[in-house]
């Protein structure tokens, strides 16, 4: 009986006009109960021959069977436990120890604790392991190999395929596995592939298939081989027909190959294949049993979307991979308190100690304006007369907001603003004091004069508009102040009406908070969404370019459980990483959250899962951390931008807000606004349509994934 069969297998890659043949119409034949070694030089497609046998890719002509069935089949059980796969590259968790990694591998295939602590005793003591509580990043090469091939030994398969295991080994290891699998061969029914760049260790082997240029050469056992030329080494029998087969086989027109296949004749004598006499009594006898009636049933049973085993070793991985690097800690726990200090500290808040250029030419000394003695208002019965009432306006400045420097002329102030040394300089005449004065006894039967003199002259550096603009709103609300202090010095009670002055309110420090309070629920929103998009991206695209996504698949995990157990323990974390967000602006920056925190978590957690869903769409359709981190910095800035955060929508185009509604958090933003300043609760349309939009994006990125990893895979 076969435990592996190729006909025609006919494999390439490319477009089909122009195709690169990597299997040409290759036939293979591995009986149950041997071993199989499969020779050939790098690039002649070993390793895509074992990527077709355990369904990981698919033949584009021609068959498969493995252990009689099509690999993928139902019941087939390829890609599953009836195999054991051991690939080229490590293909391990690197943050797992030695003893995890095969615990992670027992229970994907099934395996109840007592049976993988018991088949751990033996292969450890077999391959000389590394101690068990040892990093897999912290093995040798070797060691790290030694490892990958107890994980794909560890439940005994039926069929074993190895690709180049004894790369990096010493000699004498590598004698005690071939040792270890010829016994294995002989005392049951498992056939082993093997692939070695160690020609002469295949005379081990009971059969060998001499590969070149996708062509099976030859198939036999290496005695006949050697025989037929007369060879004393496998190496010098290899070398001997690929002179006889040439450089040239392939000659037909490759866009013309599925109408004529590509079929070689080679020159000269060729070995024909023969069946493998296997004189293994045992096969029959010793069968392997791979049904779920034994002990390990608990393991195996069907829970929700898995199996007991594979959720509890998918979950383990998951946690272990992100708990086992401090980075991954300090990015999940720390980095989103770090961005809200940052965000509470620098945005929002008043700016203090601006420098700005006083010139009073209503005092020969300036200290004089901070004399205790100085009276500015005298009030009589009718009247009320002002002294250097400008030193009471400079006075007013220094709440922190400006940083006062004296000049004695405009000139010597103007020259300091165009060397930047000040923002601006503000200027007060002589006669600053009479002439207001007399404006506020005569009104506008004032004369010119004193309109002129009696003003406040500001000259700011317009360069930096915003600075400007926040040093201009300050200098008049202060001035406003400050004439309604006057006003009420001399008897007339603020607001009164028809004062000579209109008193404004003194706004412009409600204004920053509100500014703050506005864009503070946005900044949450993005904050969670990228940082799930970010850390999930990174952990798919890390699983694939290090093979241990491929090898799991293999294990028979199919990429859907592979996909739910990411999101559950993603979703655990994001859970936690919202109500420590919620809570730290509380406790921290004494944010009051007017509505119900069970509803605004539930928001910003619907917003983190989202979040991940798009990092694992970016890692399913990219394939390294160079262009996920291009998409996910170019869908950034413009969700940023447009989404309400820093301006409100209504300024923008009428077409341009109907298109941004549909954004991920546009209107989940306005949603957690409404909750957290206005108390509103979910039964709130302008709340929960912010739920709805949030679970609407959620279903069309887990939608796309599941198509992506269908098509991946």
């Amino acid at each position: 009986m076969a435990a592996v069969e190729v006909r025609d297998g006919f494999k390439y890659y490319g477009r089909s006009a122009n195709p690169k043949i990597i299997l040409n119409f290759l036939n293979m034949n591995v009986p149950k109960g041997s071993i199989y070694g499969l020779l050939g030089a790098s690039g002649c497609g070993k390793t895509t021959l074992l990527s077709c046998i355990v369904g990981k890719k698919q033949l584009n002509n021609g068959e498969v069977t493995v252990l009689g069935k099509k690999p993928g089949a139902p019941g087939s059980g390829v890609p599953g436990p009836r195999i054991g796969y051991m690939p080229q590259e490590i293909a391990l968790v690197e943050e797992m120890t030695v003893k995890e990694t095969i615990y992670y591998f027992g229970r994907i295939y099934g395996m109840s604790d007592d049976k993988i602590r018991e088949k751990y005793k033996l292969l450890r003591d077999l391959l000389q392991l590394p101690p068990a509580q040892q990093l897999v990043k912290k093995c040798s090469g070797g060691q790290q190999r030694r490892v990958s091939f107890a994980s794909a030994m560890i439940h005994d398969p039926e069929l074993l395929i190895l690709d180049e295991p004894t790369v990096g080994l010493d000699p004498i290891l590598r004698e005690k596995i071939w040792d270890f699998l010829v016994e294995s061969t002989r005392n049951s029914k498992m056939a082993v592939i093997i692939t070695t760049h160690y020609i002469e260790e295949a005379k081990k082997a009971n059969i060998i298939g001499l590969m070149r240029n996708g062509i099976l050469l030859a198939e036999d056992t290496p005695e006949r081989i050697m025989n037929k030329f007369e060879s004393n080494s496998i190496e010098e029998a290899f070398l001997i027909l690929s002179q006889k087969q040439g450089d040239d086989i392939i000659t037909s027109n490759p866009a013309d190959f599925k109408k004529h296949p590509i079929i070689p004749a080679l020159p000269g004598d060729v070995i024909p294949s023969i069946e493998f006499e296997n004189r293994n009594t045992n096969i029959e006898k010793n069968p392997i049993n791979y049904n779920c009636n034994d002990d390990d049933f608990d393991n195996r049973k069907r829970v929700f979307f898995t199996t007991r085993g594979r959720i509890k070793a998918l979950m383990t991985k998951n946690f272990v991979q992100l708990f086992r690097q401090p980075s991954g800690i300090i990015f999940m726990l720390m980095f989103p308190l770090i961005q809200l200090s940052c965000f509470y500290l620098a945005i929002g808040k008043t700016p203090t100690n601006l420098r700005i250029g006083i010139v009073n030419e209503e005092v020969d000394d300036i200290h004089n304006c901070f004399n205790s003695s100085m009276k500015t208002v005298t009030a009589y019965n009718e009247t009320c007369e002002f002294n250097k009432v400008s030193c009471r306006y400079i006075k007013e400045l220094g709440d922190g907001t400006a940083h006062r420097i004296y000049f004695k002329t405009k000139e010597d102030a103007f020259d300091a603003a165009r060397r930047t040394d000040v923002i601006g300089f503000l200027h007060f005449s002589h006669n600053f004091s009479e002439s207001l004065q007399e404006r506020l006894n005569d009104g506008r039967f004032a004369s010119n004069a004193a309109f002129e003199y009696g003003q406040l002259n500001v000259r700011l550096d317009q360069t930096d508009q915003q600075i400007s603009y926040f040093l201009e709103r300050r200098l008049r609300e202060a001035f406003e102040n400050f004439l309604a202090n006057l006003l009420e010095d001399c008897g007339i009670p603020r607001g009164i009406a028809g004062s000579p002055v209109h008193i404004m309110k003194p706004i412009f420090g409600t204004l920053d908070s509100q500014f703050q309070q506005y864009v503070a629920p946005g900044v949450v929103m993005t904050m969670v969404f990228f940082l799930a998009t970010l850390m999930t991206a990174a952990v798919f695209i890390s699983e694939r370019t290090d093979g241990v996504w491929d090898r799991t698949l293999v294990a028979g995990v199919s990429a859907n459980e592979m996909l739910w157990a990411h999101l559950l323990s993603q979703f655990i974390i994001m859970a936690f990483q919202s109500f420590e967000v919620i809570m730290y602006i509380g406790l921290v920056f004494n944010v009051t959250n007017h509505g119900n925190p069970a509803t605004l978590i539930g928001l910003l957690t619907m917003t983190a899962f989202c979040g991940m869903l798009f990092g694992l769409l970016i890692s399913v359709y990219c394939s390294s951390h160079t262009m996920a981190n291009f998409v996910a910095t170019g869908a950034f800035y413009p969700m940023i931008i447009l989404c309400g955060l820093l301006w409100p929508l209504e300024g923008m185009p009428k077409l341009l807000q109907h298109i941004v509604m549909f954004f991920p958090f546009t209107i989940p933003t306005i949603s957690a606004r409404n909750i957290l300043e206005k108390g509103w609760s979910i039964m709130d349309f302008q709340v929960y349509n912010g739920f709805i939009v949030m679970a609407m994006w959620i279903v069309i990125f887990f939608t796309a994934c599941v198509i992506g990893l269908k098509r991946g895979s």
